[in-house]
């Protein structure tokens, strides 16, 4: 199961390291990097559809919390709450840098 997720969110496994090795090997990872790029859009669209998901976990859990300010321990919707919107910051962060990979391989030339 977690290696079916891994592999629906993170196409980064299938990408070759483009620093290591002589000049043409670095070449050839660039353009299978390149060749692959095509399956950045569909991931990116896995992690915004997940990031809407969370966005409205945290919406409901935040109400079922209460907006009372209890001096004791908090509330688990609040706990839950917090980690949905925690999801939500990570997630933005990779659809950045998966954006930037895929504008970057759609326009680099070797």
């Amino acid at each position: 199961m977690l290696e079916t997720l891994t592999r629906l969110f993170s196409p980064f496994r299938l990408m070759k390291d483009v620093n290591r090795g002589s000049f043409e090997e670095r070449a050839a990872a660039h353009r299978h990097n390149r060749r692959l790029r095509g399956e950045l859009p569909p991931c990116m669209l896995r992690w915004a559809f997940s990031c809407s998901i969370a966005i409205a976990l945290t919406a409901f859990f935040d109400a079922l919390g209460g907006s009372s300010v209890a001096s004791g321990p908090p509330n688990v919707f609040v706990l839950l709450a917090a980690a949905c919107a925690t999801f939500i910051a990570c997630g933005v962060c990779v659809l950045f840098v998966t954006a930037y990979v895929y504008f970057y391989l759609a326009h680099s030339e070797i």
